[in-house]
């Protein structure tokens, strides 16, 4: 069972896009050129993106932003973000470290587009002069990131209910609330289904193939699509926030013990 389960521990991809009020009209670091930028890399390399998180009006030299902040908490172990270039990430020294500091804590890597040799793990000697400071600093910008992304959530997510972002493929939002869309459903069932009786994301990618089944953005299912759909715990009524589970308030797609044959290690809350 544990080589099978491997198979289901593959990394996901975010992109993330920046720009501030003194170069919005900065040439080619426009929203939508970085987001067609990103793009047009995923499909020339392969990748599905999982998610896209942006910030507007903002400078890179400010560390508290809501889209770099929940980037870094929806980055898992060996996640990569895709940029057009760093300084959408950063424009200071300080930031840089911090937004390396979080990253490295799961293994995660950047991809800058325009410079395809960037590794955030190589050595650089500046970077030496911010460690300290970044030590001293770490718990009170870690208070600062998950205060700004709880504000708000906390209440929402106690409560049963999505606080932000896009609905689970199968759901879509409905006047602020997620319900069921009932065009996907059964595919989403279908899948959870060919995965408990197979165990395999290569076959029952192939099965959703075969019945012509499609992604949300028209595409086919990966199986990194497939493997993000599987362990999402959304489908069985369960809000997770900030690492706590929550009795949700919308209605499950998938049968309790159905998600269980898909994730046989899962505790129930």
């Amino acid at each position: 069972m544990d080589a099978k389960r491997k198979e289901v521990d593959i990394m996901s991809y975010y992109g993330y896009i920046r720009v501030s009020t003194e170069t919005q009209v900065e040439k080619g670091y426009g929203l939508d050129t970085q987001r067609k930028a990103i793009d047009d890399y995923c499909k020339s390399n392969g990748i599905e993106l999982s998610g896209m998180f942006s910030d507007e009006g903002i400078s890179g030299t400010i560390a508290d932003r809501d889209g770099l902040s929940a980037l870094i908490s929806a980055m898992n172990k060996n996640d990569s973000v895709i940029v057009l270039n760093t300084s959408r990430l950063w424009r200071s020294d300080s930031v840089k470290v911090l937004v390396h500091h979080e990253l490295k804590k799961e293994s995660c890597k950047i991809i800058s587009i325009e410079q395809p040799t960037y590794d955030i793990y190589s050595t650089d000697p500046n970077d030496f002069l911010f460690n300290g400071m970044m030590e001293l600093l770490d718990q009170y910008e870690r208070l600062t990131i998950t205060k700004k992304l709880a504000k708000g959530r906390v209440t929402k997510a106690s409560k049963g209910e999505k606080s932000c972002g896009s609905a689970p493929y199968g759901y879509k939002w409905q006047d602020k609330e997620i319900v069921i869309d009932y065009n996907n459903d059964m595919v989403v069932r279908q899948i959870f289904t060919w995965f408990a009786e197979n165990q395999s994301l290569s076959v029952t990618a192939g099965l959703a193939a075969a019945k012509g089944y499609k992604t949300s953005t028209g595409r086919d299912f990966s199986k990194q699509s497939i493997s993000n759909m599987l362990h999402n715990d959304f489908y069985i009524g369960v809000v997770t926030h900030s690492g706590h589970k929550y009795h949700g308030k919308h209605d499950p797609i998938v049968d309790q013990n159905l998600f269980m044959r898909c994730n046989p290690g899962y505790e129930l809350a």
